[in-house]
């Protein structure tokens, strides 16, 4: 996207649209209850901070003490020169001090002690939350949004989460004492030295509105450069971009993004710079017009204050000008901070929309059958353009225990979501899914993942050894179950061969292994896990047929005893099943086994022609399509 102006990187940053979409924005204002929900975070550890605004208070009061003794001091111990007084006074000072500077490492201790432990708690929260969204929230999200928020967002607020409340009171304190310990000297003093406070309040509320604005964008355009980041820079994403020569364009996009990040942080950072640099100068200048006030009420006819009052006055004065300066600015951080609670909170409020029921029924895995039944199931995927374009309708078998049920169908007939419906990744609209009698939506995600595996066709690994990739699918399991597993799969003389054994790192989404090898051990993950129901989505599509081979042995011992879904694309792999489904359209047109459905004509018989008995290609025939 092209730039304008004098803002580098106005547009999106996204460049050549290398990615799907992103989280919904929020827009316009803050949300309401955003800085009321903030505080609620601060709830579980009300009794420490009741103990930090208890110093906070006791550092507040002692630090008026000083002002008032040197008052003293000049008005009267040296006057009439009294050393006694003098040196009680000038201990007392000491003695403030000393507890002072105790009681200040006490309230930072506790108090970052409270911010450390809220920022855990919201990254837990917010990581917990994101485990219970649906899958669809993660296929119309971007992985880098995701890692932002959780990373980025959260980060950016540590600063306002550790010592913001504590020092907003301790500055709401420190300026209340100093002025009414200022009035109680001399009100008139104290109407020269706060007269354009309250236009300084008024326009850092303004000030704080626009870094509002700024942090907010900022904060989305970081998550747009770790989305790229996380894309781009993947093993999947270097792969892809070296293969079609695509470095380039993934790097100007990025600095495109970049150029605009380091626009809006550059604006973020110096909102209100210059307006605090003319508090600080006004508040550096003010003592100033109240030793000239002073001086004039000194040396009049009827003298008001005396020098004594004018030190301690100018001492007050100090302590509540810088304080007060920091509360300004802190209220201009917290205005920007909102903006990052107010993402948090959106991710917070995300419906996971597939929960646990109220009353559950629980399904022992040891004992069940594992019979599954799919009853006049429809369902629709949300992003469906047209309302009744459902890709299952209608649907109805039953996959019996000990038994293969394969499904099978054209691209897009709906055979993958079967088995999302199955996971309980998504719900039907229509109908229901039941395990032994039991719809799906009446057990808990627990009790149901306890008695479903699966094997995909690019099945997940993660960058850690083989032995805790296998032992994933039961992380308390001894070696010699994980070697028994691994042996079912067909694998283990293979990982005994490596350098390392069961201790070879996989490498990122275990790159290092084959897509056979990666496939084995994902079999020998679901194998040690040992469920009731095996789901097999495309498990062996991508591989060759010797890799096929191996994969189908492995498979067959992992089988043993369990109802098997499989769902496939190449025909080769689910001949012998006991029943075959064929889906079209999201409707199963077809069933039977794999002779009666030949003899049928119908649809099955096509796709087989079209594996098994399809003529090569003639070289005139190639010629001309390359004509």
């Amino acid at each position: 996207m092209m730039m304008s102006g004098n803002t580098p990187g106005r547009g999106s940053g996204r460049g050549g649209g290398f990615h799907g979409p992103s989280i919904p924005r929020v827009e316009g204002p803050i949300r309401p209850g955003t800085f009321r929900r903030a505080l609620g975070l601060f709830r579980p550890y009300r009794s420490q901070l009741a103990v930090v605004m208890g110093l906070v208070l006791i550092i507040a009061a002692l630090g008026i003490v000083t002002p008032l003794l040197i008052r003293e001091v000049i008005d009267d111990a040296i006057p009439n020169g009294d050393r006694t007084l003098l040196g009680w006074l000038v201990g007392i000072m000491i003695a403030v001090t000393v507890f002072s500077g105790f009681f200040n490492m006490a309230e930072v201790w506790l108090n970052v002690g409270v911010g450390v432990r809220v920022m855990r708690d919201i990254r837990e929260a917010v990581y917990a939350h994101l485990q219970k969204q649906p899958l669809q929230f993660f296929t119309s999200t971007r992985t880098g949004d995701v890692q932002s928020r959780l990373s980025n967002d959260i980060a950016a607020t540590q600063s306002v989460v550790t010592d913001t409340i504590a020092a907003m009171v301790s500055n709401s304190a420190t300026v209340l004492s100093s002025v009414v310990a200022m009035l109680i000297i001399s009100w008139e003093l104290s109407i020269a030295a706060l007269v354009l406070v309250p236009f300084f309040v008024a326009l850092t509320v303004y000030v704080g509105r626009v870094r509002r604005r700024f942090t907010r964008e900022t904060q989305e355009s970081m998550a747009n450069l770790t989305a790229i980041t996380g894309e781009t820079l993947s093993v999947s994403g270097v792969l892809l971009a070296k293969t079609y020569g695509r470095e380039r364009d993934h790097r100007e996009e990025f600095e495109s993004t970049n150029e605009r990040l380091m626009w809006l942080t550059r604006r973020q950072v110096l909102t209100g710079r210059a307006f605090f640099v003319i508090v600080q100068t006004f508040f550096s200048i003010a003592p100033a017009a109240v030793w000239y006030l002073g001086g004039t009420l000194v040396t009049g006819d009827n003298p008001s204050v005396t020098i004594g009052d004018i030190v301690a006055f100018t001492v007050l004065q100090a302590r509540l000008l810088f304080p007060l300066a920091q509360m300004l600015n802190r209220t201009v951080e917290i205005s920007g901070s909102l903006a990052l609670f107010d993402r948090v909170f959106e991710y917070l409020d995300l419906d996971p929309e597939i929960t646990d029921p109220e009353n559950p029924t629980r399904i022992d895995p040891a004992t069940t059958p594992g019979r599954v039944a799919f009853k006049s199931v429809g369902f629709q995927y949300r992003s469906d353009a047209a309302p009744d374009a459902f890709s299952l309708n209608d649907v109805s078998f039953t996959a019996e225990p000990g038994r293969l049920t394969a499904i099978v169908g054209p691209s897009g007939s709906g055979k993958t979501t079967v088995g999302y419906l199955l996971s309980r990744l998504y719900d039907v609209d229509a109908g229901a899914v039941s395990i032994d009698g039991v719809d799906v939506r009446q057990m808990t995600l627990e009790n149901l993942n306890s008695m479903i595996g699966s094997v995909s066709q690019d099945p997940f690994l993660f960058h850690t050894s083989v032995a805790e990739n296998i032992k994933y699918g039961k992380p308390d399991a001894s070696d010699e179950e994980m070697i028994e597993a691994a042996k079912t799969a067909q694998i283990h003389d293979t990982i005994a061969a490596l350098a390392d054994g069961y201790d070879t790192v996989v490498g990122e989404r275990g790159y290092r292994m084959s897509g056979g090898e990666r496939q084995r051990i994902a079999i020998a993950r679901v194998t040690l896990a040992n469920p009731r129901i095996l789901l097999l989505d495309e498990a062996t599509s991508s591989l060759d047929t010797l890799s096929e081979r191996m994969i189908q042995r492995a498979l067959s011992g992992a089988m043993i005893g369990r109802t098997t879904i499989a769902i496939a694309h190449r025909l080769s792999t689910i001949m012998a099943a006991d029943l075959i489904l064929v889906l079209d359209g999201g409707r199963i047109v077809e069933s039977g086994r794999h002779h009666e459905l030949l003899a049928q004509s119908g649809l099955y018989r096509l796709l087989y022609e079209e594996q098994f008995l399809a003529a090569p290609p003639t070289p005139e025939s190639s010629t001309a399509a390359s004509g």
